[in-house]
């Protein structure tokens, strides 16, 4: 059994405050935890419903990213990726030091929620010191206990979550790219055009799965 908290974060040290402050209504979602290369520092996110041309002046401004890079585009949902500064506080590092899991990190109204996995509550308390530590405003909104259950793959194919977990990886993505597309091709034992359609339909699943499962049935496509 596992200890799941709701918290709310903020600090000037936390990635994208300075863009999600100057933009509260944006709806940004951090993915891919578990393939944040430690090394690079870099992630990606998912933006719903800003006018991006504010939000990319902000994030062109934000101290704590670095190389913000449209990856995709589809239906007024943009996917980033982008790069963490050595002026960010990243709080992944702590969870996994303390045997936990980050299950979901969105901006709400300029901050960041966070729900958690820990193992147990000396665990969350452990992260709750690091948060006070680090000068990081820490609210706790819920806490409960769970059975442990499959991760959700967001509407993702296994061969789409390994598409996108080897191009992101390998660089696929970077610009200009570490990898090219004939190269992911090979790395993953597929064709050219195979490598293309996954990627394509992963990143629309995975739009469809995390930022269009709330909205009402007749607004989806």
């Amino acid at each position: 059994m596992f200890v799941i908290a709701e918290l709310a974060l903020s600090s000037p040290t936390l990635v994208m405050t300075p863009t999600i402050e100057a933009n509260p209504s944006a709806r940004v979602r951090i993915q891919f935890q578990p393939a944040m290369d430690p090394e690079r520092r870099r992630f990606f996110v998912l933006v719903e419903g800003p006018d991006f041309d504010a939000f990319d002046d902000a994030l062109a401004d934000d101290y704590t990213v670095a190389e913000p890079t449209v990856v995709a585009e589809q239906d007024g949902v943009r996917m980033y990726r982008l790069g963490l500064t050595e002026d960010v506080i990243a709080v992944t590092p702590m969870v996994t030091e303390i045997g936990g899991m980050v299950l979901e990190m969105h901006s709400t109204g300029g901050v960041w929620f966070v729900k958690l996995q820990v193992p147990d509550r000396d665990a969350l308390a452990a992260f709750r010191e690091f948060c006070i530590d680090s000068g990081i405003e820490y609210r706790l909104e819920r806490l409960y206990r769970t059975e442990p259950t499959r991760s959700d793959d967001h509407g993702l194919t296994a061969q789409q979550r390994r598409t996108l977990l080897t191009a992101a990886r390998e660089g696929y993505f970077d610009v200009p790219r570490s990898i090219s597309q004939a190269e992911l091709a090979a790395e993953l034992g597929v064709s050219d055009s195979a490598v293309s359609q996954r990627v394509r339909r992963a990143v629309a699943a995975l739009i469809e799965g995390t930022l269009s499962v709330d909205e009402p049935p007749e607004h989806r496509a």
